[in-house]
């Protein structure tokens, strides 16, 4: 009996979690780079969790979309990209002087500690670097989806 309580009580807490989650998820990070666009994607979701008896999916994407309808803004939304692209430039340069400066002590040094550190900080740079193209590539998307309306 004590099993079935603990079974119960973390299905029933796991299902409250996802459902608060979804919801943030879901405005946050629904398709779409404008509001309009996030509210259709919402809509849709909604849609295809009702026809799947999906009711805590479709409580969750109800709020999201209660969010969007409320709270999002095209302006905050373009602020948002254009900062994103800036800080990810921020790192990417940080990365670029990380490795120069590793480069150098290698160089100088020729230890094979800074070989190993230069590989990492090579996959960082490359990470920093797809991170500022999905960035550039949202904030393109965004002006897209803008112009089109």
């Amino acid at each position: 009996m004590k099993s079935v309580i603990r079974v119960m009580t973390k299905v029933t807490i796991i299902t409250l979690a996802s459902l608060f989650s979804l919801g943030a998820y879901a405005s946050e990070h629904s398709e779409g780079l404008t509001c309009e666009s996030k509210k259709q994607t919402i809509e849709t979701q909604i849609d295809y969790a009702k026809k799947n008896n999906n009711s805590h999916q479709v409580q969750g994407l109800e709020k999201a979309l209660h969010d969007v309808n409320n709270y999002c803004s095209n302006d905050e939304l373009e602020t948002k990209y254009k900062l994103k692209v800036i800080e990810k430039t921020k790192k990417l340069a940080e990365k670029n002087k990380e490795l120069t400066e590793k480069n150098k002590a290698f160089v100088k040094h020729n230890r094979k500690s800074d070989q190993e550190k230069i590989a990492k900080l090579k996959t960082k740079l490359s990470e920093a670097e797809q991170e500022l193209v999905q960035a550039k590539q949202n904030l393109a998307g965004y002006y897209n989806e803008i112009k089109t309306r």
